[in-house]
């Protein structure tokens, strides 16, 4: 299953790399394609990235090979909001960050409403704590993704390509030479 995975991954890359548009097409299109997978936004993903990608005309192959390698990362995307909340959160602030842990082992009270207010406001920081990772992650990332996606197709996209059709090149003579040894 991780064979053929990466099969298709290579598959779309060399497509990404064939397209005519444009250098700045594509990385807008990555990078636009990248941007929603901060955001919980299971199953819709690639339809709000196909828009973004519209949006600022970018390439929507493109919006969509990023929005597929961001729903695989999710995980990971979703640990990084939260700390990097916390930590700009925490410079802003005066207050102690709030552990996960702590808000885990707080038993939930049967009549103290005021100890149950106190349980949803540290769930509420936690969210806000997320929510300033995940805009503050989507912006960088975005600008980030951009160029270095732009320079990788400006300085690569041509060598990449000549290398690829002289080891297709390289494998057809060879499948050719098998098929006429068993013929002979």
């Amino acid at each position: 299953m991780l064979r053929k995975f990466l099969r298709t991954l290579k598959y779309y890359f060399l497509s990404l790399l064939r397209m005519k548009n444009s250098d700045h097409q594509i990385a807008i299109g990555f990078s636009s394609g990248f941007f929603p997978c901060w955001y919980p936004t299971f199953g819709i993903d690639i339809l709000i990235a196909m828009a973004f990608s519209r949006m600022v005309r970018g390439n929507m192959a493109a919006a969509v090979i990023a929005a597929s390698i961001g729903q695989l990362l999710w995980p990971l995307l979703f640990f990084i909001n939260y700390k990097i909340g916390v930590l700009v959160s925490h410079l802003f602030s005066s207050t102690t960050p709030i552990k996960l842990q702590d808000v885990i082992h707080i038993p939930v009270p049967d009549r103290k409403y005021s100890v149950l207010a106190d349980y949803f406001s540290k769930l509420g920081d936690m969210g806000l704590n997320f929510l300033i990772g995940s805009i503050v992650n989507s912006l960088v990332s975005s600008v980030v993704v951009y160029f270095i996606f732009r320079l990788l197709l400006c300085y690569y996209r041509k060598p990449l390509l000549l290398k690829i059709k002289r080891t297709s090149k390289r494998k057809r003579a060879q499948v050719e030479q098998i098929k006429d040894e068993e013929a002979s």
